[in-house]
C-alpha cells in the first residue's frame, strides 16, 4: 500500500445549527480544494437529520495530511466548525509520521494500519 492516508470523522451538529454547519462545510471544501493539491479526496456526508457528519478524507501522504492541518481553511474555518459542532469520532488508515501521529494523539485519533486487501 502506498503512504497514503485516509482519515474518517464523525461531528455532532449542535440542535439548529444545521444550516450554518453547510455553509462552513461547503467553504471549507472550496478553500481546501483550490490552496491543497495532495489532497485527493474531501467529502462531507450528513445524516437524514442534519445532526451528524461523517467527513472522510484522502491524503497522498502525512506531509500532504499535515499540511492541510496547518492550511488556510483549518486554521480559519475549522474553529467556527468546532463552534457549532463536537467531533465525536476520528479514525485515521494508513501508516502516519511520527509528526502526524503527534497531532492526531491531540484529536484523540484511532490509528489503524492496512494489513490486506485491493481496489479497482
Amino acid at each position: 500500500m502506498s503512504g497514503q492516508i485516509h482519515i474518517q470523522g464523525e461531528f455532532i451538529i449542535k440542535k439548529g445549527k444545521s444550516g450554518e454547519f453547510k455553509k462552513l462545510i461547503k467553504k471549507m471544501s472550496k478553500s481546501v480544494q483550490i490552496n491543497e493539491p495532495d489532497t485527493l479526496h474531501y467529502h462531507f456526508y450528513l445524516d437524514e437529520n442534519d445532526s451528524r457528519c461523517i467527513v472522510y478524507e484522502k491524503y497522498t501522504d502525512s506531509k500532504a495530511t499535515l499540511a492541510h492541518h496547518n492550511g488556510i481553511a483549518s486554521q480559519t474555518i475549522l474553529p467556527q466548525i468546532f463552534k457549532i459542532s463536537k467531533l465525536n469520532r476520528l479514525e485515521v488508515y494508513g501508516k502516519p509520521s511520527k509528526e502526524l501521529k503527534k497531532l492526531l494523539g491531540t484529536f484523540d485519533a484511532k490509528i489503524y494500519r492496512f494489513v490486506t486487501g485491493f481496489a479497482r
